[in-house]
This record gives structure tokens, C-alpha cells and sequence, in this order.
């Protein structure tokens, strides 16, 4: 995995996604985030939903768990 290539621990690591190819890498990551439009497999894996990526749910969770 890239984060054991650049030594970043994966509790670290957040990632975003919305469809069946993202489960692997949402299962590996310490905090995992479903937008509101993602199919049902990867909300139930997801720590987070945020909203729709048409609603720009990715910048939206960053600017409130980053910018606290």
C-alpha cells in the first residue's frame, strides 16, 4: 500500500468514496467517509456521510473537521 511506501500509519489516512470500487480503500483507512449519494455497500462501511458530491460534500466534511 503507498501509505506503508511513505510510512503514514493507515489510522491516519481519510478517504472519500461513493461506489464498489472505493470499498477496499475505505475498509484500509482510519476514517472513512460515504457521500450522501453513494450506494448503500459504502454508507454501511463509512465512519461519515457527508453530502452529495454534487453538493460538494468532500470540501464541505474537510472544512469542518480541518478548519476547527
Amino acid at each position: 500500500m503507498l501509505v506503508e511506501y511513505i510510512g503514514i500509519d493507515p489510522s491516519d489516512v481519510v478517504a472519500f468514496g461513493d461506489d464498489i470500487n472505493d470499498l477496499g480503500m475505505l475498509k484500509s483507512a482510519g476514517t472513512a467517509v460515504a457521500v450522501s449519494n453513494a450506494i448503500d455497500e459504502v454508507k454501511v462501511v463509512a465512519d461519515h456521510i457527508t453530502e452529495s458530491n454534487d453538493q460538494d460534500g468532500v470540501a464541505k466534511f474537510l472544512e469542518r473537521t480541518l478548519l476547527v
